[in-house]
């Protein structure tokens, strides 16, 4: 909350006294602000795994009649199926969705759709507005700039998601956070706190600023100070590509307006993003100076948060996922009895066999071994490790006491070249030196994930140590007691893997994946008693979904609001 000493000073210069802020309620929700949200399949509004984890939050929250509000973007589909040619080429094809169809509602006020503006110093973006009702009052709102007001530049601008040049994705974090902010005020919708999920969002900022400024009379910098107290940051990678930065000239341009409107200069505004090169704006070194709490993902990320931003005090909150969409209920309601826990998993084989015959035109045999990685193909993930000497992989893949299955799923960003060259190239391997012991498995959304976190024996984490910040994938694969081999980065690294999986070391090659996987973890799940059983493998399944109960999404939530938000 806001420091009592400050909230004093404001008010003892103002005729009219500044109300505090408000405690958080279903009058004043938590404004979860995220240019990505994953909650559907047949809603390719997401990237990867921030956008799921945004739509996790908001189903948990509808579960626990938490009061959170989701502000967003509608993008439309441009590039977002992957389609794989017989080459093994990534091809982007549009996903085109129609809003409605999908359960998506215009927004209403007084009975006429509502529309926002936002300026851009020399032109006005228009806004409709669209919205997913969950339960208990929470309620995502998208921001669509696909509408007769606008010209047709103005009408792309929020079309694809995370794509164009700087200046398009600068503007599109610009709708985001001011529109977001006139949206919920038109609709009388005030929140006690604003959470701003990676820094795109933090733009918000100037227009919390205005409001405070017209509703309460007080300059810019009182207000600057309110709009701190009311705003949340969590950081959700390192990675550069998550952490971006615009030539500074650029912002003077889109910046004009909001300065004049505050009565200030455009460098004053602008000097909250300004990093060690005055030349750029760093949009996370902004969203760490506009917020009065910041927050990382996981124990490690927040430690290497603190280190490389230490003037800011960070607190850790490790991300956990929604457990009634990614754990299989037959898994939950067996998880205390080996016997059915080894038949529910078999089952789940039986059903992620016939989905990958159904996607790809492909099976295999559920009974083999089947070790997956699935995740976004960026680079620091590390999808070759596995592939690295394929005439070792093959060897250890065929043979015929103990097959293995390998499956891989995940899309190269639509920009990425070398990533849509290194799918190419383990396609290539899958067709020729693995074929019958390899699948790809297009298209990675929702529902793929479900099946491969549901159906898989061992879950495969291979990125490069210190940049993976949370990685939820694992999480999911851990509910339904998929044994877990990965870097102790991100949330694995704060698990101790003796007895319920393998902890590859930070700095691992191939060679020692290669060696665990041939001499410890197929024996182990081949390992069986005389009722065919794994006894080991099945003991160390369930210790698996013990561990995955740190790691839910409301646990994460709970955290939220004791660190975060109060």
């Amino acid at each position: 909350m806001v420091q009592s000493s400050f909230i004093d000073a404001l008010n003892s210069s103002m005729a009219v006294p500044v109300p505090p802020l408000s405690e958080i309620s279903h009058a004043h929700p938590v404004a979860y602000f995220c240019a990505e949200f994953g909650f559907d399949t047949n809603v390719p509004i997401y990237a990867g795994g921030l956008g799921i984890l945004a739509g996790d939050t908001l189903k948990q929250s509808a579960d626990a009649n938490f009061p959170m509000v989701g502000v967003g973007l509608l993008s439309r589909g441009f590039g977002m199926r992957q389609h794989i040619t017989p080459t093994g080429e990534q091809i982007d094809q549009d996903w085109f969705f129609d809003p409605r169809s999908v359960g998506l509602e215009n927004v209403y006020l007084d009975d006429q759709p509502l529309f926002v503006k936002v300026h851009l110093t020399e032109v006005v973006v228009w806004l409709r507005c669209w919205k997913k009702t969950f339960a208990n009052g929470v309620v995502l709102y998208l921001l669509d700039s696909e509408t007769d007001q606008n010209q047709l530049p103005e009408r792309s601008l929020t079309q694809v998601l995370y794509c164009g040049t700087k200046e398009l994705q600068l503007k599109q974090q610009l709708l985001l956070g001011i529109g977001g902010v006139k949206l919920l005020t038109k609709l009388g919708i005030h929140p006690a706190v604003y959470h701003v999920q990676e820094g795109r969002p933090a733009f918000l900022h100037w227009q919390l600023i205005r409001e405070l400024m017209d509703t309460h009379k007080i300059e810019y910098e009182s207000a600057r100070r309110l709009a701190i107290e009311k705003t949340v940051y969590t950081n959700h990678t390192l990675v550069a590509a998550g952490n971006q930065s615009y030539s500074i000239d650029l912002l003077k341009v889109l910046a004009g307006y909001y300065a004049e409107k505050m009565h200030i200069s455009v460098d004053e505004l602008l000097k909250q993003g300004i990093d060690t090169d005055p030349a750029q704006f760093s949009v996370t070194r902004f969203a760490l100076n506009i917020a009065r709490k910041a927050s990382g993902v996981s124990t490690l990320h927040s430690k290497l948060s603190q280190e490389q931003w230490p003037e800011y005090t960070w607190t850790n909150i490790t991300n956990g996922v929604h457990f009634p969409t990614w754990q299989a209920t037959s898994i939950a309601a067996t998880q205390n009895t080996p016997h059915d826990l080894w038949q529910s998993h078999l089952q789940e084989k039986q059903n992620l066999a016939q989905f990958v015959l159904s996607h790809t035109g492909y099976t295999f045999n559920p009974n083999w071994f089947v070790i997956t990685w699935a995740r976004r193909l960026a680079g620091y993930k590390q999808m070759e490790m596995l592939f690295s000497d394929i005439q070792r992989l093959a060897e250890i893949v065929k043979r015929v006491d103990r097959p293995v299955q390998i499956l891989v799923a995940g899309k190269a960003h639509q920009g990425d070249v070398q990533g849509k060259q290194l799918l190419k190239k383990i396609i290539t391997y899958m067709q020729n030196e693995l074929s019958g012991h390899a699948l790809f498995v297009p298209n990675y959304n929702l529902s793929v994930a479900q099946a491969l976190v549901r159906g898989s024996d061992l879950w495969l984490n291979t990125p490069i140590h210190g940049q993976e910040a949370c990685g939820t994938s694992g999480m999911k694969a851990a509910a339904n007691g998929v044994v877990q081999c990965t870097v102790p980065d991100g949330w694995a690294a704060e698990v101790d893997w003796s007895d319920k999986g393998w902890a590859l070391t930070p700095n691992f090659t191939a060679e020692n994946l290669y060696d665990l996987l041939e001499k410890e973890i197929i024996p182990t799940f081949y390992d069986r008693n005389h009722e065919d059983r794994p006894e080991k493998w099945i003991e160390m399944m369930q210790k698996t979904i013990d561990l995955s109960k740190q790691y839910t999404a409301e646990r994460m939530l709970n955290e939220y609001q004791s660190k975060l938000y109060r």
